[in-house]
């Protein structure tokens, strides 16, 4: 699924910041850590230091052993060796009962007597010091997470308003009103610029496009009414004639149909192109109930002798909102289609719900591709009496308004189903 550029920033930060800060605090706690021992260990080195030289300069009057704080004793065979140990005990005190502390151990010499001084310092404060510092250094990490999302989503908004500001006026933008695309000029951000600039030169050269392509409908729907229309009359001149053979009377009437396939194929593609260029605006309610009864009616009674309409069942008080004009020759195409291309004594069924429009019919499968029925100039099989236009302009005008339309053929009956939003 599609992110916003801010959404994919943001889980972009969240992905990464906590690991690198993470991985820093680990490293800074235990070189925290690190450097609350070393000093730990200078702490303990400097009290040996200081107790061994007031005990050398006043052997006898200094105490040779304080509870917690350090101990001379005489140093034995045993540990003759011991140089400098450091090591952990625990002294239970009445109080406070029992109390870790960590202990360095040296071998002295004086007067030659050997001893041994052990200096005591309570690991109880450096753990809590520890801790501390380990709390402490969590609580800043997850307020900088957070001050960090915070301020990078709120700078990502400000960056990104001059692009949403141009996607929204895009967005708004209708090739059909004729209006300018209003953009800014300057934003503050020079890509942005380049991009409002862009779009100014495309949507310039769309434009263009679009008039020159309505002007040559247009004018090309015009000027092939005008020869066909000669065409047309001309024809009807020549039937007129009363020197006219059977034969050739044939021959004009194959070019007057011809010369009406043509003409009503030009119309389709003209409406087809309008269509497509949006030339439809205007939306207005519909009683889909009466015109369907209403074209339902015509053509009943122009093929009342070829095909029976056996069932017509229609839903009163339908409305729908869509350009009349549009409607009626979406409903008249597919109930033409029903009805030309039947069987002899074959049957039509009409079914209109508030949302479904059925049209049923018998006949012959179809010679093409069902997925390409909706095709231009396709046709379910080769019949010189239709253009191929016909379902192409239910398929455009069911886009337009985004009405969802289908094909099944099953047991010798066509169905086709338009359902509306």
């Amino acid at each position: 699924m599609s992110q916003s550029l801010q959404q994919k920033n943001t889980r972009s930060l969240m992905t990464w910041l906590p690991l690198v800060m993470l991985a820093g605090s680990v490293f800074f706690y235990f070189l925290m850590r690190g450097h609350i021992l070393h000093a730990q260990q200078h702490q303990l080195q400097l009290k040996q230091d200081n107790i061994w030289q007031a005990f050398s300069q006043a052997p006898a009057g200094i105490p040779r052993h304080i509870y917690g704080e350090y101990d001379i004793l005489p140093a034995n065979t045993d540990s003759s060796r011991i140089t400098e140990q450091l090591g952990d005990t625990i002294i239970a005190y009445p109080d406070h009962g029992a109390v870790a502390f960590n202990t360095l151990t040296r071998r002295r010499t004086l007067d030659n007597n050997s001893y041994l001084v052990t200096t005591y310092i309570s690991s109880k404060e450096i753990r809590h010091l520890i801790i501390k510092v380990a709390v402490a250094e969590a609580l800043i990490f997850i307020g900088l997470l957070v001050t960090i999302t915070i301020v990078n989503r709120r700078a990502s908004s400000r960056l990104w308003t001059p692009f949403y500001k141009t996607m929204g006026a895009i967005r708004g933008y209708d090739i059909r009103q004729n209006k300018p695309l209003l953009l800014e000029n300057t934003t503050g951000v020079e890509e942005f610029d380049r991009l409002n600039q862009t779009l100014l030169a495309l949507i310039d050269n769309v434009d263009q496009a679009y008039r020159n392509q309505k002007q040559f409908t247009e004018n090309a729907s015009h000027e092939l009414q005008t020869p066909l229309a000669i065409i047309r009359n001309k024809v009807e001149l020549l039937m007129e004639n009363p020197a006219l053979n059977e034969d050739n009377a044939q021959l004009l009437q194959e070019i007057t149909e011809a010369n009406e396939r043509l003409s009503q194929m030009n119309k389709n593609l003209l409406l087809l192109t309008r269509i497509e260029n949006g030339q439809f605006p205007e939306v207005s309610s519909i009683a889909l109930s009466l015109l369907v009864e209403r074209l339902t009616s015509f053509f009943k009674a122009y093929y009342e002798d070829k095909v029976d309409l056996s069932v017509l069942v229609i839903q009163p008080g339908v409305h729908i909102d869509a350009n009349p004009a549009l409607i009626e020759i979406l409903i008249n195409n597919l109930l033409r289609n029903a009805y030309i291309h039947n069987v002899p004594n074959g049957w039509v069924d009409i079914r209109l719900t508030q949302t479904t429009l059925i049209i049923e019919n018998t006949g012959p499968a179809i010679e093409d591709d069902p997925e390409r029925l909706f095709d231009r100039f396709r046709k379910g099989r080769v019949d010189n009496r239709t253009t191929g236009l016909g379902l192409a302009l239910v398929r455009q005008i069911a886009q337009l308004y985004r009405y969802n339309v289908r094909y099944i053929y099953q047991d010798g009956r066509h169905r086709l189903c338009v359902t509306f939003p």
